[in-house]
């Protein structure tokens, strides 16, 4: 049995937003607002193209905790993300709680939770179009292909994402390193943690600086990653 894993903070942003429309009363008077009906009705809409899109035959959500470890690690860690909620937002929260049972951990993200859900176990399908899935061996529907992904794979893509950084998430990665030449990097000096640790050391950066990026990049593939290193075996 097939089951689908979606990112309910995903959906439930994008949802409320779809769902707000302005109402103008009068010449000076316009207002913001939403409808609980179209809320559900796009929530649900979403799952349903989900369950299409992967054959699956069953539901599994997560939605993040309100304590998050990375902001432990990094007091930074996505404090750039200072706009404003959509209207409808908790009540998305709600529903997806009250009709399909999503799931939260204390002290981690959706991703991270769905990460665990996922790794190495085939039955479960991620869908997302969000890159940093591409970090755990999983099976992942995304951009409308179906792709297989492999923990040495998922590893190469851990290293990368660890070089590049991620400024939606506001943590920098190595300076001077863009997914291109960080890709170079790794071909000619080894797809491996020291030469990840070398590439922040030639930008001018601390091993401390290299392990936090590693730390921040990684979604958790089990419980117990949350104490994870990139030296540790992978």
């Amino acid at each position: 049995m097939k089951t689908v894993l979606i990112d309910g903070d995903q959906i439930a942003y994008l949802c409320a937003f779809a769902c707000e429309r302005e109402i103008e009363w009068d010449e000076d008077t316009i207002n913001l607002t939403t409808s609980k009906s179209d809320l559900r009705d796009a929530l649900d809409q979403q799952i349903e193209k989900a369950k299409r899109d992967t054959e699956a035959t069953s539901v599994r959500i997560a939605i993040s905790s309100d304590t998050n470890f990375r902001k432990e690690l990094y007091n930074e860690y996505k404090a750039n993300r200072t706009a404003r909620k959509p209207l409808g937002l908790k009540y998305c929260y709600g529903y997806l709680k009250s009709k399909y049972k999503a799931e939260s951990s204390e002290g981690i993200e959706a991703d991270d939770l769905i990460g665990i859900w996922a790794a190495n176990d085939y039955d479960n399908i991620i869908w997302a179009t969000d890159k940093d899935y591409l970090t755990v061996p999983c099976m992942l529907y995304r951009n409308g292909q179906m792709l297989t992904i492999s923990e040495d794979e998922a590893d190469y893509y851990l290293r990368l994402q660890t070089m590049v950084g991620d400024t939606a998430d506001n943590y920098k990665g190595a300076k001077g390193f863009g997914e291109k030449t960080a890709a170079k990097w790794l071909k000619e000096h080894g797809d491996s943690w020291e030469s990840v640790e070398k590439a922040f050391k030639k930008a001018g950066q601390t091993k401390d600086e290299f392990l936090t990026n590693a730390k921040l990049a990684r979604i958790l593939r089990s419980f117990e990653d949350i104490n994870w290193y990139p030296d540790q075996p992978q």
